[in-house]
């Protein structure tokens, strides 16, 4: 699998990383319905991180799965 190019001046690109240094806590939907919910840790071409509260480790997502993603608070 090729990586995908990582242009941070992207406006999506940007608004994460505002999402990572606010610590918003966000809510992640996936195409398989499930939904994660936690804060965004870092972010690269191919993953992101969410960090959830009751866990030491973050869960990476693929960003293939990701159909939305929304602030909680």
């Amino acid at each position: 699998m090729e990586p995908t190019s990582f242009d941070p001046s992207l406006p999506g690109i940007r608004l994460l990383q505002s999402w990572i240094r606010d610590q918003r806590t966000l809510s992640v939907e996936l195409s398989d319905g499930k939904r994660v919910d936690g804060r965004l840790s870092w972010q690269d071409p191919l993953y992101l991180a969410v960090q959830r509260d009751d866990a030491s480790d973050p869960i990476l997502i693929n960003r293939q799965l990701v159909l939305t993603i929304r602030t909680l608070i």
